[in-house]
């Protein structure tokens, strides 16, 4: 069984007061009536929904009938299993299905469009390494590059433009999803964000080890199927300096930034300032109390791409494994950690 929201009866909310009501004198009267005709028109916005959740008594009902075939027509009737109460987006519940699926097709359009021009913003990522080109567009005077914190900090600047580039990313997927799409439960923002998330890992992989376009890989590989074992295998020795440095930051930084919770507190911090004269409510008291939730749409394709990354250049560069033992020990204690003490699911 399913807990679901129980709709108003507006109707009846009228008819009650309509017929309660005793009126002293004119002007209660018509401030009745304006409350009356609001909740008319509120009535008359209500949108009907052809989502339904159906609550069965027996769980072999419940079985049969999301194994089987309700209608003739598939597409007239889909049933499924009902979400985690906890993850449905009520607001969405009225996006028809029809709208749905023309809404995912076109996304899937823009989507893949995005993965064919994505060396655009990972060349701009990758132009960040020269950090004294920067800086003489910018009209400032250059460094020595033989310095040992330029090295360092040409390294990291791409990782962490990269890494940035790719919050907002899953950002802007999150809210195509709830926004566009009208997805009707968290769990499908979430395996949805996790399909296109992966993909354009995946797209980084490719585009970080072999550089240019995907054109210009696809112009080659048709021109010359044999080349592409030699493109790769030479390009592969030259960006192993990168998922090093991507590895550590993500061994250290991200670590550092799940266990230190400085986010949390920086914002725990700003509202006490903001709201110094005033005592908070008891809702903004129980929300601030409220632990923070995992979104596995954003955690597993970072985690897929670093054991790619690992598994692919532990032949040539041996001590990419080390990189990698660090990175999954780091995750795994911090994982443990946050999931006992600091983090719960708000929906499973």
């Amino acid at each position: 069984a399913n807990n679901f929201k129980q709709p108003i009866d507006l109707s009846s909310l009228i008819e009650c007061n309509e017929s309660h009501f005793s009126f002293s004198d004119d002007d209660e009267e018509q401030d009745i009536g304006e409350h009356i005709n609001q909740i008319e028109i509120n009535e008359s916005k209500i949108s009907p929904s052809s989502t339904a959740f159906v609550t069965f008594t027996s769980l072999r009902a419940k079985q049969a009938a999301a194994q089987c075939a309700l209608t003739p027509d598939r597409t007239s009737m889909r049933v499924f299993h009902a979400p985690d109460p906890r993850s449905v987006l009520w607001e969405n519940i009225n996006f028809p299905f029809s709208m749905q699926d023309t809404a995912k097709f076109g996304m899937k359009v823009v989507w893949i469009v995005g993965i064919l021009f994505w060396a655009i913003p990972v060349s701009v990522v990758n132009s960040l390494a020269n950090l004294n080109s920067i800086l003489q567009a910018l009209n400032i005077k250059t460094v020595d590059s033989s310095k040992p914190w330029y090295g360092f900090l040409s390294g990291l600047l791409p990782v962490i433009a990269l890494a940035l580039l790719l919050d907002a990313l899953y950002a802007l997927i999150v809210l195509t999803a709830k926004r566009v799409l009208k997805l009707k439960s968290l769990s499908d923002v979430d395996a949805y964000a996790t399909y296109w998330y992966q993909l354009y890992q995946f797209a980084n992989l490719w585009l970080i080890v072999i550089g240019g376009s995907i054109f210009n890989q696809l112009q080659a590989l048709l021109s010359n199927p044999e080349s592409i074992l030699n493109t790769v295998a030479n390009a592969m020795i030259g960006s192993s300096v990168f998922f090093l440095n991507m590895i550590l930051t993500q061994s250290v930084g991200k670590c550092a930034h799940d266990l230190s919770r400085i986010p949390k507190y920086s914002q725990s911090l700003f509202l006490r300032l903001w709201r110094s004269e005033r005592t908070p409510t008891k809702r903004q008291a129980e929300a601030s109390k409220t632990p923070d939730t995992y979104q596995w749409g954003y955690e597993i394709p970072k985690i897929t791409f670093i054991f790619m990354v690992v598994i692919l250049y532990c032949p040539i560069v041996p001590i990419m494994e080390i990189f990698g033992l660090v990175y999954f020990a780091a995750r795994y204690i911090t994982y443990k950690h946050q999931f006992l003490h600091v983090n719960a699911q708000s929906f499973e």
